[in-house]
């Protein structure tokens, strides 16, 4: 299906939407969907819901339709509200807006489709395990994808650490370092923080592999890293990771991991 077939499509929901809409019936207790349309618009949403995401992957319109739909039913009757149904009307206007504007958008979106294990973020870590928890939370939880822990995988069969790192590395798309200051270095009367040694290898390695647009550094202030990592993308946080939400997302979209619709 291309592009002009799908947003044919869209506008064909958006305007049996705008039908029940017309044919909502007025009684004392308020607006009511017609009885007739009531199974029929459940379905549809299901389906529309359905075909975004086999069109774009997961994406934030067909969120906010499911999310306006069951905003609707939250009443006595579990009827679903004229409000619900006009917003929803409102999201397919601006897929097909989008659609419209962007000719190549449907291409895009599926060769970010057809990336190697797209959805498979590696997460590198030291002794913090507060901070790499915080960031599987956040990975799974605010960006659906898939968070990679080494620790928690089985062994595949591997027979040394390094093989099982490669072998789950490899499955992964992109990956998140964590360094925070677990080792002392000291040098004459002075010291440096820095990350622990696997943490700052296993960097290194995605970076040979993909190039340094394949990682990403958050770094907890006061760790010390060398100048090699100077061009990875890096992100110092004070206290939690949370803080720099906003800023991981919009570099995860930017390289096509997670999708910007």
């Amino acid at each position: 299906m291309d592009q002009h077939e799908i947003i044919e499509t869209i506008k064909g929901y958006r305007a049996d939407f705008e039908k029940y809409l017309s044919r909502f019936q007025k009684s004392n207790s308020g607006l009511h969907i017609n009885h007739d349309d009531d199974p029929i618009y459940r379905q549809q949403v299901l389906e529309i819901n359905d075909f975004l995401n086999d069109c774009f992957g997961n994406n934030s319109y067909s969120r906010q339709i499911i999310d306006y739909y069951n905003y609707g039913l939250q009443n006595f009757l579990q009827s679903p509200s004229y409000k619900s149904i006009k917003n929803i009307v409102g999201v397919l206007g601006a897929v097909i807006t989008r659609l419209n504007r962007n000719s190549d958008l449907l291409e895009r979106k599926q060769a970010q489709q057809n990336l190697p294990h797209r959805e498979n973020i590696f997460i590198i870590h030291g002794r913090d395990e507060a901070k790499w928890r915080e960031l599987k939370s956040i990975i799974r939880e605010e960006f659906r994808l898939n968070p990679i822990i080494l620790t928690e995988q089985p062994d595949a069969g591997c027979k040394t650490l390094i093989e099982k790192f490669e072998y789950y590395a490899n499955q992964c798309s992109y990956a998140i370092a964590v360094f925070t200051p677990d080792d002392e270095v000291s040098y004459g009367e002075d010291f440096y923080l820095q990350a622990r040694p696997n943490a700052i290898y296993e960097l290194g390695w995605f970076c040979g592999r993909s190039g340094r647009g394949g990682a990403m550094l958050l770094l907890k202030e006061g760790t010390s890293i060398f100048s090699d990592f100077g061009g990875i993308i890096q992100k110092r946080f004070k206290n939690n990771i949370g803080e720099k939400l906003t800023e991981i997302k919009k570099d995860l979209v930017a390289c096509g991991i997670l999708d910007d619709l």
